[in-house]
């Protein structure tokens, strides 16, 4: 049992202080992201001090564009220096950004197609072959 002053948390105290339900934190630990300190006698996962701050590292890297799978590689790694630790970061946040520039240029490519057919709807008589959905003449090429 967690006496009155120890700084360990069960699951739902350290649910509520990071604001996630949790079965968010079952999931994380799952994936390997946090792992439970111990277990009470009944069962109930006890956190170290630290996890909420895991946990509030694991949310804006995932508010960032990083899976979970990005997030665990960085935590899974052995510990190294300060400058060692941020240069780290810092290759795995550039290699988002450029992630981030080639879905842009994918999504503008989109948004041109989807103003071209788009456009041909509005200009050309609907085709005579069919319902909607039963022939690709409805969404020209």
């Amino acid at each position: 049992m967690i006496q009155s002053g120890d700084s360990r948390l069960l699951i739902g105290d350290l649910a509520e202080q990071v604001g996630l339900a949790p079965s968010a934190l079952r999931y994380y630990e799952s994936a390997g992201l946090l792992a439970a300190e111990a277990r009470t006698d009944a069962g109930y996962r006890v956190y170290g001090p630290d996890a909420g701050h895991r946990v509030r590292f694991i949310r804006r890297a995932q508010s960032l564009g990083l899976k979970l799978s990005e997030i665990r590689s960085l935590i899974d790694a052995p510990r190294g220096t300060r400058e060692s630790e941020r240069a780290r970061l810092g290759r795995v946040i550039a290699s988002k950004i450029g992630e981030t520039h080639s879905r842009i240029a994918r999504l503008r490519a989109l948004a041109q197609e989807l103003r071209g057919v788009e456009a041909a709807l509005k200009t050309q008589p609907p085709p005579e072959c069919g319902h909607l959905g039963d022939c690709a003449c409805w969404l020209p090429a």
